[in-house]
This record gives structure tokens, sequence and C-alpha cells, in this order.
């Protein structure tokens, strides 16, 4: 397996392949893609980049149409290698190689290269949590310009506007997200089976299909876990140092805002979840405590029904 490390720039790419041939500069668009394509050794490469704002996105759609595999890794874990290497200096070259290096070390794992309807479906969804996250800030902002009786009319109205307007946004965003869903059957089909967990509701259910894409079925459980940034980092050293257990929070913050509302409504009315709430909660765990345990268990009950493809049946948790 020979790994190329890309250094993505907004209109240029940076690319690495071991051995002694220097690092190359292209161009991002289809001519500096076919001139990468031929500078590339075959067979068997893959190539790693980081996720650099929105710009590797069209490098990453030309290596899916080409069926060239390619990780896409967090910036700051290569920061952190960069930094534990003895390189000081830093160019584009550069860090093309320390992704290279990055890469042949660790391994990362390749984006799933069928990822084009489910990235038309997260940039939707993505846009309806910022439209949302508008709406809440210009209601809030609403309740405390109308505390003030001197607040002219026009001032309440023009907040009335904005929330109308914005509203307006979020409901024909959400009907073409769930056009967009059930014009695809594997989606649709997910979809559904994923609404059938009491707790997950159509939006939570729309969250999770757009941030995993295909892996929410193929990954593995843990793999599902971390990339929400739920997995449980330990803090001990020798007999002295023992901090409390929680979870890294180093993934995806969208998924763990779906499963977090989520495991609210679980914990009260999942037949099967909120036993396991209360008795976690009877085991002296906190009450946050316990609803994280309660979304690393959704995420095992989401991951068991898609890769059974059948509905949520009540179960002893």
């Amino acid at each position: 397996m020979t790994w190329i490390g890309i250094d993505i720039a907004k209109r240029t790419f940076t690319a690495s392949k071991p051995g002694k041939a220097p690092a190359r500069t292209f161009t991002m668009d289809l001519d500096g893609w076919r001139a990468f394509r031929a500078w590339i050794p075959e067979p068997d490469v893959r190539v790693c980049m980081e996720a650099t704002g929105p710009y590797w996105l069209q490098l990453a759609e030309w290596l899916g149409q080409a069926t060239t595999p390619y990780a896409v890794v967090n910036a700051r874990k290569v920061r952190r290698f960069a930094q534990a290497s003895e390189q000081r200096s830093k160019t584009d070259p550069i860090d093309a190689e320390l992704v290279r290096r990055f890469a042949e070390v660790f391994s990362p794992e390749c984006t799933p290269g069928d990822e084009g309807v489910t990235r038309a479906l997260r940039v939707l969804s993505r846009r309806i949590l910022q439209l949302q996250t508008q709406l809440d800030i210009e209601r809030d902002r609403r309740e405390k310009t109308a505390a003030d009786p001197a607040t002219p009319d026009a001032v309440l109205a023009s907040f009335a506007s904005i929330t109308n307007e914005i509203s307006r946004l979020i409901e024909d965003l959400e009907h073409r997200a769930k056009a967009l869903v059930l014009a695809e059957p594997a989606l649709s089909r997910d979809w559904e089976l994923l609404c059938s967990i009491p707790g997950i509701g159509p939006k939570t259910a729309r969250t999770l299909l757009a941030e995993y894409g295909p892996r929410l079925a193929s990954a593995s459980v843990k793999q599902l876990t971390s990339f929400a940034g739920l997995d449980v980092v330990r803090f001990e050293s020798g007999s002295s140092v023992h901090r409390r257990p929680r979870i890294s929070k180093q993934g995806n913050w969208r998924i763990r805002r779906a499963l977090y509302l989520a495991a609210l409504t679980a914990s009260r009315h999942n037949p099967t979840l909120a036993p396991y709430y209360r008795r976690k909660c009877k085991q002296g765990l906190e009450n946050k405590q316990a609803l994280v345990a309660v979304m690393r268990k959704l995420i095992h009950i989401a991951h068991g029904i898609l890769k059974n493809q059948t509905p949520f049946q009540e179960a002893t948790a």
C-alpha cells in the first residue's frame, strides 16, 4: 500500500509520495487533477488529506469518481503529530509530507465512495441546524427586547419578520431533505427503521443518516461511538492520579447534540432504555452521565436494527 499525503489550499493542493521525488503542487481544477493522476504511482494507492474548511471537498469528489481510496483526517491530530516530530519549519511540501507520514503510521480509515446522496443530505441538515440556531437567537433577543416598555412596535415587528422568514426557510429545507431521503430506497428504509426506535424522531434520524453516511450500517459500534465523541477517556497514572472517566468529545458534535435530545425522550418513553436509565441513576451516576449512557445505547440499537434490517423491538436492557 502506498500513501500519498496532500496539503490543501484554496486554489491548489500539494502532494507528497514516498521516495526521493519532491512534493508537487497542482491546481484545484480538472487539469490539476489529471496531472495528479498521471503523477501518482500505481497500483494500490491511497490518498490522505486534512479536513481544511470546505476546500478538500472538490478534490474528494474527483477521487471518488476515479475510485481512488482516500482518508480525511482531523487537522488537530496531524498538527500534534508534527509537534512530536523533529520538523520545525512549515511549508506546503513539508505539510504534505507530514500528512503522508501520519497516514503511514496510523493507516486512517478510508471514506466510503458512495457518499453522493448523503453528502447532499448532510449539507441540507447542517444548514437547517444553522437556521434553527439563528431562530433561537432571534427569539431570545425578541424576548429580552420586549421586556423594555420603551421598545417601539417597529422593532418588535422586525423580529417577527425575521423569525417568520427563518421558519419558512427551515420548513422548506426540511421538506427538501425528506424528499431526498424518500427518493432513495436504501436511505428511506434506514430512515424508517431509525424512526421505529422510541426517542429517535424524523429529525434525529435525518441527522444520523447525514452525519454518519454509509458508515452508519457498515462501521462497528466502537467506531460509531468514537466518531460521535462518546468514547470513554480514562486518566490514571501510578497510585495517586485517578480522574473520573469522561467522554472524549473529539467527534461530531452534531451527532452528540441529536443523540442527547433523543436520549431525553428515550429515558422516559423507550420501553428498553427507560429502565436502563433508571438503573444507571440507582448505580450512582448523575443524570447527565446516565443520559450519556443512554446515548451510547442508542448507537448500539441503531446499529443493530440497520445491520439486521428489522424495526425496533422491546428487549431487556
